[in-house]
């Protein structure tokens, strides 16, 4: 199924800022953009579907937004 990928900071600079892709869940996402940018394989990011951050491998549904955020630190 069809999602929408967002990125942020470095990890847009490899990746571009959106993109549509296929993925069945969150595990199957990382992989396929692993093999698509291997640039992300050294790369730490979070994902956050639908707005909201996730850790754990998640169920994806048509027309999910999932974004890929870059480590940051607060003030």
């Amino acid at each position: 199924m069809e999602i929408k990928i967002i990125s942020f900071g470095q990890i847009a600079e490899i990746t571009g800022k959106e993109f549509v892709t296929e993925a069945t869940d969150l595990d199957s996402l990382k992989l396929h953009l692993i093999q698509k940018f291997p640039e992300l394989s050294d790369k730490k990011f979070a994902f956050a579907v639908n707005r909201k951050l996730v850790q754990e491998n998640v169920i994806l549904n048509q027309n999910d937004v999932v974004a890929l955020m870059p480590p940051y630190s607060g003030g």
